[in-house]
C-alpha cells in the first residue's frame, strides 16, 4: 500500500477534488522513511522463502533484524518465548557455523550425530575420564543432514499446494502410486526433462 502510494502520489495531486487527500509534505516524508524500512524487512522476508536458505543463515539474518529494531527482540532472539527448542536450534547454528557444541545442546541434536571411529579404544581406555569425555566431544561428527535442516515450513507447504494442483476433480481416482509419481516429478522438476524419462521407460 504504501509503495503503491509512493508510486502514484504524483499523478494522484493532478486530480481535482482528490488532491487535498494527498498527505502533506511532512507525512509524505515519514512514508519514505517507513517505505525505505519496510523494503529492508522484505529482503528479510524474501531469504526466509529461499530453499537453500539455512537455519544459521536465518540466525544471522534475525539477528541483523533485532540490532536493527530491538522491539523484534521478544520474538526473533534466541531464547525467545515462541522458539520451541532454543538448544536445538542454538545446535543446528554451531553446526551451521563450524562451532563446538555445549553439552546439553549436543543432547538435544544426538539424533544427527554420526558413528564416530577415529579413536581406537584402547588408546582412549588409557586416558583419565576427563579428558576422555573432552575427546569425545571434539570428535563427534553431525550428519550433512543437520546443515540442511529447514528453518521454515515453505517446502512442505509448497508441496501441499502442488498435490492440491494435481488432485483434481478429473484426477480423483488416480492410484496411489500415480499420485506419489507424478508429486515427485513435480517437486524435482529442475532434475529431470523428457529424455530422461524416455531413458527410463526402455
Amino acid at each position: 500500500m504504501v509503495a503503491r502510494y509512493i508510486r502514484i502520489r504524483y499523478a494522484i495531486r493532478q486530480i481535482d477534488g482528490v488532491d487535498e487527500l494527498v498527505p502533506c509534505a511532512a507525512t509524505h516524508k515519514k512514508l519514505v522513511a517507513l517505505h525505505a524500512e519496510l523494503e529492508k524487512l522484505d529482503t528479510v522476508c524474501m531469504a526466509l522463502q529461499h530453499e537453500r536458505t539455512t537455519v544459521a543463515d536465518v540466525r544471522l539474518l534475525f539477528d541483523s533484524v533485532v540490532a536493527d529494531y530491538p522491539v523484534m527482540g521478544e520474538y526473533l532472539r534466541p531464547n525467545a518465548k515462541i522458539v520451541h527448542s532454543p538448544l536445538f536450534e542454538s545446535a543446528l547454528v554451531k553446526i551451521g557455523n563450524g562451532d563446538t557444541l555445549s553439552t546439553a545442546e549436543a543432547r538435544a541434536i544426538k539424533c544427527f550425530q554420526a558413528a564416530s571411529d577415529c579413536e581406537d579404544k584402547g588408546e582412549g581406555a588409557k586416558r583419565p575420564p576427563s579428558r576422555r569425555r573432552s575427546r569425545a566431544r571434539s570428535n563427534v561428527r553431525y550428519r550433512a543432514l543437520a546443515k540442511l535442516v529447514p528453518p521454515t515450513s515453505n517446502t512442505v507447504e509448497r508441496l501441499f499446494s502442488s498435490c492440491k494442483l494435481i488432485t483434481t476433480p478429473h484426477r480423483s481416482c488416480m492410484l496411489p502410486a500415480n499420485f506419489v509419481t507424478i508429486a515427485f516429478l513435480r517437486v524435482n522438476r529442475e532434475m529431470w526433462n523428457a529424455a530422461s524419462l524416455i531413458e527410463q521407460g526402455e
